[in-house]
């Protein structure tokens, strides 16, 4: 039976660390970022290849007096390979505020990606692949005051993207050098951000408020071969989504059949598991009773000796007084002999 279930619960761990899971590599330092200065950082490189997107473990040595709870910001060097945002630093990082990426094949922000954050305000995406940014991408952090898309393949943004922030607060956005777009501002100009957002709902048009953008955690894909892409623009926003997305909910449904079957099956094992588990406790609580009674017993009788010999102690120390008592006195009688004896053959001695 132990063996059932140690097997069963190997199965599930490589299912779950095959398909959902990988380990990151990564160092630590303190650097600068604009618009929130100085933060400590976790910087990963060399992203492993894994159709997964939950990060279970982080290696790498902090710097003296430093642990998880101090790291700010992670900056993650894809290498293009990386085709999704990492998720679960939260569980790593708990005040994890910045995200930078480098170098990725992420092309499409589906809009949860920072919603397990509770401080983040600062994103930075350059280099990548990156096409449609959804309009939710914001809504679980409206305090942003770094969006930061330069360097990008970006053609479609979401009508909404900038409506959860407060504007007031931006300092740095940047969407330079892009397919629909190429303007950066830097010195939080909110003239000047207020037409870049207005540039970016004419020449990027993207309404996504009808959910053709899903999170990556729960897809939901059309299924209708003969579906009609609707426009915006000279945009087909479905077409070029609908296939990748299929795929994805195919995969994400079998592994999610598995891991059921596996979970209900490990149920069944752990419930049994416990069961006996619980009867040895039984048993094993009654074997200490009675051994606490023994204890207790012998504990007893030992006292009841050790009162015993406390008494012979003392019955000893009173005989040995004694008996120093009669050798002093039998020191001074056999004195007074030997002197008596003396006295005796000195006069013997004179009267010859």
């Amino acid at each position: 039976m132990k063996f059932s279930i140690l097997f069963v619960i190997f199965i599930i761990f490589q299912l779950f660390t095959t398909f959902n899971s990988f380990t990151i590599n990564s160092y630590y330092y303190e650097t600068n970022l604009n618009a929130i200065g100085k933060v400590y950082r976790c910087r990963t490189t060399n992203f492993p290849t894994s159709s997964g997107i939950f990060v279970t473990k982080i290696t790498g040595q902090h710097e003296s007096e430093k642990n998880n709870n101090d790291v700010e910001a992670i900056g993650i060097d894809g290498n293009y390979t990386l085709s999704f945002v990492p998720r679960n630093f939260s569980f790593f990082f708990p005040f994890l505020r910045a995200m930078t990426i480098w170098y990725s094949s992420i092309e499409i922000l589906y809009g949860d990606e920072f919603d397990e954050f509770d401080y983040f305000d600062y994103i930075s995406i350059q280099h990548s692949y990156l096409k449609t940014i959804s309009s939710r991408l914001f809504e679980s952090s409206p305090q942003m005051v770094h969006v930061w898309f330069a360097n990008n393949m970006i053609e479609r943004v979401g009508y909404d993207l900038f409506t959860p922030l407060d504007i007031s607060l931006l300092e740095f956005v940047g969407f330079g050098n892009n397919a629909c777009i190429n303007q950066d501002i830097t010195d939080g100009n909110q003239t000047a951000i207020t037409s870049l957002i207005n540039e970016l709902q004419q020449n990027c048009p993207f309404d996504d408020n009808f959910s053709i953008l899903t999170s990556t955690s729960s897809l939901s894909t059309p299924t209708d071969d003969n579906l009609t892409c609707p426009n915006r623009g000279i945009i087909n926003i479905v077409c070029d989504l609908k296939d990748s997305l299929i795929e994805i909910q195919e995969n994400l449904s079998t592994k999610d059949e598995r891991v059921d079957s596996f979970s209900i099956l490990l149920g069944e094992n752990l419930t049994e598991a416990d069961e006996k588990t619980n009867e040895k406790l039984s048993k094993s609580n009654g074997k200490i009773d009675e051994l606490k009674t023994k204890l207790r017993q012998l504990n007893e009788k030992l006292q009841v000796k050790h009162e015993k010999i406390v008494t012979l102690k003392s019955e000893f120390e009173e005989r040995l007084m004694r008996l120093e008592e009669v050798l002093l006195n039998s020191a001074t009688n056999c004195f007074i002999l030997k002197f008596t004896l003396l006295v005796c053959f000195v006069l013997i001695l004179k009267f010859l």
